[in-house]
């Protein structure tokens, strides 16, 4: 390795200064030694580098005096820098060659010497030596450059924090803390990271020391990369807390010793911690007979196979024994990872099904579903008697399995030999319904269920139940001609009975002009009362559409364009009252379908309809990012609290309700079908208050086909 030295050349002469500077490198360097030069004009400016700075030799006028007047030479080998003077204004260049020698022999000879700053640069970690007052850098060696990423030069002027990685807690106070703690006690050891090459930060281990060179006090430190290794800490530290956080315990054993052991593992065994484990012999944690077993039954399979699987008697601290299964791994140098589970409660879970057996068989024909098991070990299929039943087989039958497969109509035949197999081959339960022919010809749907057994680690059964479906199907196809029926009576009611009386109201209207005062009473009678019968035929219409349309599909619908429109058809039917909006209705979508206008044209009509004379109903509406609120108030009598909660049906049986009418319980099922709410409260100083909230259309509260 190249070795270094620093000269500083001190002349006011600054042609001279230059020419020195500039030859210095060439006389004094070899191929074993490289020479930096500085300049200094003046005794201030030759102080500063010997502050801030290494400098092995000092080549200086001896015309240069410091501030007293005497000779600078004389004043820089008091700080124990090698000086070497001279006093030609104009040296040849055999005087400048001799000056190279002298400079080279002072430098080898003093305390930072050549050699010296060869073992600076051959250690094989950082070091940086600092200004203990001020911090800055005085030297650095090669490794401290190459492990911060960049070149000496551009390090002399940055601190750590300035290349600190970008990590929360590592800030410039907390670095000032770690070398205030070094200058208290003299040394302190810590953890830094610093910015790599690429995202990722780079770690180093940072070591202050306080230590006097030179007759100066300096901050010492040397920096290794310990990037990898706290990666390698990492990794082990999240494996420790993988292995604990499950509820297998997990251990480790080398010549039959625990060497590790997670809290599971200490909790299975009864011991109050892990390291209460470590140093045991497995043999500690077995009855002899189950050591003997395990030897005779287990080390065979893992000399062959490096694994083994399988349910032993473990017997706990306090001398109980449980149930527990192994998975034993075998690793190089007699190690074997043993992962332990518990199942005392798997057993006792299995006690109690077999104990609610004869309970079960007992309850069967009272709930009419039956049982079946089907053993893999022997392929045996055992039915219970309520499944025989189902069957309408007798109850001495012994069914095999390919017999239970073709009880199936053979559209679901397959189906039912898939749910099984997988059950068999994955533990994948089911839940579903068949359709199956008896063996006395009925046709029936059945709802089977399916489960597999564990033991051993494996599936060694499958158990289930079969039930009887058929009323319930019959039931639902019961209410889809129902619902066809519905439909029907829909458009019977949509297109014969409303078209035909608004053919009789036109009629009518007509003859306004053609009749005495006596007989424009009757007209208006008949009038009236047909356009209530269009109402009531447009109600029906909606209240049908409504509950036979299963899921209600919505979408966005303009709220001001719908109650404008309610409105003009509503001031046009009843010319009689006065309908006016407070405000104006906020331009939004609501999450509802064209049905909204049925549910405020009966808002609206029945307000007119229970006030009398001197109508006065008032519409007004708000709205936010979430809901909006439509409030139609008439002046009217009023509502009684003890009905405001049935005015709309509410707990009642759909067309018995004991509300106002068809139409407001229409306009519940709407707004509830909407995702919205309606109540009522009292008007000041008389008649009632409907209040509709809606929710906003947004995309994801819109309902699509």
């Amino acid at each position: 390795m190249t070795e270094r030295l620093n000269v500083l050349v001190a002349d006011e002469d600054e042609p001279l200064r230059e020419r020195l500077a500039e030859a210095l490198p060439r006389v004094v360097g070899d191929e074993d030694v490289a020479v930096d030069t500085a300049e200094a004009g003046d005794t201030e400016a030759v102080w500063d580098a010997l502050e801030t700075s290494r400098v092995d030799c000092v080549v200086v006028s001896t015309r240069m005096t410091n501030g007293n007047g005497d000779s600078l030479s004389s004043a820089v080998q008091v700080e124990g820098v090698p000086v070497v003077s001279y006093e030609r204004t104009d040296p040849s260049d055999i005087d400048i060659e001799n000056l190279g020698r002298v400079v080279y022999d002072a430098a080898r000879n003093s305390v930072g010497s050549l050699n010296h700053r060869a073992l600076f640069e051959a250690v094989n970690v950082g070091l940086a030596v600092r200004d203990l007052e001020t911090l800055e850098l005085v030297d650095i060696n090669h490794q401290y450059a190459d492990l911060l990423g960049t070149d000496p030069e551009s390090l002399l002027n940055t601190f750590p924090i300035d290349i600190t990685a970008d990590i929360p807690e590592y800030t410039a106070e907390r670095a000032r803390n770690e070398v205030n703690r070094a200058i208290q006690t003299g040394s302190n050891v810590f953890l830094w990271p610093i910015e790599g090459a690429g995202d990722e930060a780079v770690w180093i281990r940072v070591s202050l020391t306080v230590a006097e060179l030179s007759g100066r006090r300096r901050l010492i430190s040397t920096v290794e990369d310990v990037t990898e290794e706290q990666r390698r800490e990492r990794e082990l530290e999240s494996l420790k807390h993988a292995v604990d956080s499950v509820d297998a315990g997990v251990t480790i054993t080398e010549d039959s010793v625990h060497k590790y052991a997670n809290e599971a593992a200490a909790r299975i065994f009864g011991y109050p911690d892990a390291e209460s484990l470590v140093g045991l012999s497995w043999t500690e944690l077995y009855d002899d007979w189950e050591v003997t077993r395990i030897r005779e039954l287990v080390q065979p399979e893992l000399d062959e196979t490096g694994k083994w699987q399988g349910e032993v008697q473990l017997k706990q601290l306090p001398g109980d024994t449980i149930p527990v299964r192994l998975s034993i791994t075998a690793l190089p140098d007699e190690r074997y990872v043993v992962v332990f589970q518990d199942l005392t409660e798997q057993k006792k879970r299995e006690r109690e099904l077999e104990r609610s057996r004869d309970f079960l068989e007992r309850t069967q024909r009272i709930s009419k579903v039956g049982g079946w098991e089907l053993d893999l070990e022997t392929n045996t299929l055992a039915w219970t008697e309520q499944t025989k039943r189902i069957h309408e087989v007798p109850l001495d039958y012994d069914p095999s399995l390919e017999d239970a497969f073709e009880f199936y109509v053979p559209d679901d035949r397959e189906r039912v030999r898939t749910v099984v197999e997988r059950c068999r081959d994955d533990g994948v339960s089911w839940e579903e319904e068949f359709q199956i022919v008896t063996a006395k010809g009925a046709e029936l749907w059945v709802r089977t269920r399916g489960e597999p057994v564990i033991r051993n680690g494996r599936v060694a059964a499958l158990r289930g139940t079969i039930q009887d479906v058929t009323t319930r199907r019959n039931r639902e196809q019961e209410l889809e001609r129902t619902n066809a029926e519905l439909e029907a009576l829909n458009r019977i009611v949509r297109h014969d009975i409303r078209n035909d009386m608004t053919v009789i109201v036109g009629w009518a209207e007509l003859l306004s002009d053609h009749v005495d005062e006596s007989g424009n009473d009757i007209l208006q009678r008949i009038l009236s009362t047909g356009r209530h019968t269009i109402e009531i035929t447009e109600v029906a219409r909606d209240l049908i559409e409504t509950m036979s349309g299963g899921v209600v599909e919505t979408h966005p619908v303009g709220l001001a364009e719908t109650l404008d429109r309610e409105l003009a058809s509503i001031r046009h039917a009843f010319p009689q009252a006065t309908f006016e909006v407070d405000g104006e209705i906020p331009d939004v979508a609501v999450r509802a379908n064209p049905l909204l206008a049925s549910a405020f044209g009966n808002v609206l009509n029945n307000a007119v309809q229970h006030t009398g004379e001197e109508t006065m109903v008032t519409v007004s509406a708000t709205a936010d990012d979430d809901v909006a609120t439509i409030e139609i108030a008439d002046n009217g009598p009023g509502i009684p609290d003890n009905r405001k909660d049935i005015v709309f049906g509410k707990g009642e049986k759909g067309l018995d309700s004991s509300g106002t009418g068809l139409g407001l319980y229409l306009v519940y099922k709407l707004v509830d079908s909407y995702g919205g709410e309606i109540h009522i409260e009292d008007n000041d100083p008389t008649g009632t208050v409907v209040i509709i909230e809606l929710p906003v259309a947004t995309p994801e509260s819109v309902t699509h086909d």
